[in-house]
């Protein structure tokens, strides 16, 4: 299994923000107003389990909704047993607030601990590992978000805000999965995810392969698929856009999944794909997801 799941790493939020839509005075105005409904909305979902309200603050404003996120479809069936092996807590260790006329801040971060169950809490090495580089991606990330916005706060231009909160999206007895958002407005909007998951079985960190056969080509048949539903979507509904083909009006196109793409089961136990904004379609379609039909991917499912 992967040792290391570097979406964090990979994604620096200057480069997501570049070559978007400019806003105007009134929806910079508005945009400000919705980035705190925005907190007022997702203060009221803290109660409830399984479920997030994010928001993005750009032409329009998304709100999403989070099933449970699991890796096999046996990890899925689990979640109603009560947990037997080690307990994964997410901590809060950190909060970053800002707040003035042009720039707005909500940050918090969140750490990892393990809590040995059991008589004989014995110890678990890889299990330790894999909380350790979690927790070392996430403070990276934290401080890298953070030096950015006061950049941009310091420099006084235009409008800025950041937000970045966390939920356990699955804790059963064999699988845990983290699940962070961040929503960034510099100029125009931006919302994105990264999951962090650890098979308990293991203590290892896990991404999308482990839900397939050792060796099977996932990529492709899950790829194929999505671009079926684009254009099938596209067909149904005027009003949506997807960048189906490479030889499209855009002059690029989708061409497959990474190998590590954001992931989760529905309550169905079928795999859904994420994207976060502008990766498959233009911002105003916001984050995109597809169910990947299951005669996809039957035959290389573990």
């Amino acid at each position: 299994m992967a040792r290391l799941y570097e979406m964090c790493n990979d994604i620096d939020s200057e480069d997501l923000l570049k070559d978007r839509e400019e806003l105007t005075e009134g929806e910079k105005d508005k945009m400000m107003k919705n980035f705190e409904a925005g907190k007022k909305k997702f203060a009221k979902r803290n109660k409830r389990a399984g479920r997030i309200a994010g928001f993005v603050a750009a032409a329009a404003v998304a709100a999403l909704v989070i099933v449970p996120n699991t890796s096999a479809k046996a990890a899925y069936a689990m979640s109603q047993i009560p947990i037997l092996g080690d307990v994964i807590r997410a901590v809060t260790i950190r909060e970053y607030n800002y707040d003035s006329e042009r720039f707005q801040a909500e940050i918090k971060e969140v750490q990892l601990e393990v809590n040995k169950n059991g008589e004989d809490g014995g110890e678990n090495p890889a299990m330790d590992q894999s909380v350790a580089t979690i927790n070392e991606d996430i403070d990276e990330m934290t401080n890298r978000l953070i030096e950015q916005f006061e950049e941009q706060a310091a420099a006084g231009e235009s409008y800025g805000g950041i937000y970045m909160d966390h939920e356990v999206v699955t804790d059963t007895d064999t699988w845990f999965t983290l699940k962070i958002d961040v929503a960034e407005v510099a100029g125009s909007g931006s919302q994105y995810q990264y999951y962090y998951h650890i098979d308990k079985t293991t203590g290892e960190i896990a991404s999308l392969k482990d839900l397939f056969k050792e060796g099977a080509d996932y990529v492709t048949p899950v790829s194929e698929n999505i671009r079926k539903q684009m254009k099938e979507r596209m067909a149904q509904d005027e009003n949506l856009t997807y960048w189906a083909d490479e030889d499209s009006e855009f002059g690029f196109g989708f061409e497959h999944i990474k190998e590590d793409q954001n992931f989760y089961l529905n309550h169905k136990g079928q795999l859904v794909i994420c994207f976060d904004e502008y990766e498959v379609a233009p911002g105003y379609m916001g984050l995109v997801e597809f169910v990947i039909e299951d005669e996809a991917v039957a035959d290389i499912l573990k």
